[in-house]
């Protein structure tokens, strides 16, 4: 229980960091709608944003990185490219396989993914 309260303080940060880039994502997305841009372009701006912002506040904020940042944002694109895939099967896995509502199925996944990444940062990322 120790070594999982000692992580809560930079976890808190990691979970801030997430939601800022969500924030990121989906105003920008919102704005560029507004603005008359097409929805594509707007999701594709709004996810590069999101993208950006996550690696950002995860490598300054919540893990404090200050070097290697080709190798960090290498790595962070693998892991990105990776959940992509891995988020996939499980939310068709829910979906089709266990019959589970859509929108619950992707929350969920988003959840396992959210979990996993901040150990996958830690000890591979943002070493």
């Amino acid at each position: 229980m120790n070594a999982l309260l000692r992580h809560l303080p930079q976890f808190s940060l990691y979970v801030l960091s997430g939601g800022t880039a969500a924030v990121v994502d989906f105003g920008s997305y919102a704005i560029l709608l507004r603005l008359g841009v097409w929805y594509i372009v707007a999701t594709v701006v709004g996810g590069v944003l999101g993208f950006a912002t996550t690696f950002l506040m995860n490598k300054y904020v919540a893990f404090k990185k200050k070097n290697d940042f080709l190798r960090h944002l290498f790595r962070f694109f693998i892991v990105d490219m990776a959940n992509i895939l891995v988020g996939a099967i499980v939310l068709y896995g829910l979906v089709d396989g266990l019959g589970m509502e859509k929108q619950v199925a992707k929350i969920l996944t988003m959840g396992m993914v959210v979990l996993w990444n901040y150990f996958i940062y830690k000890f591979f990322v943002y070493v």
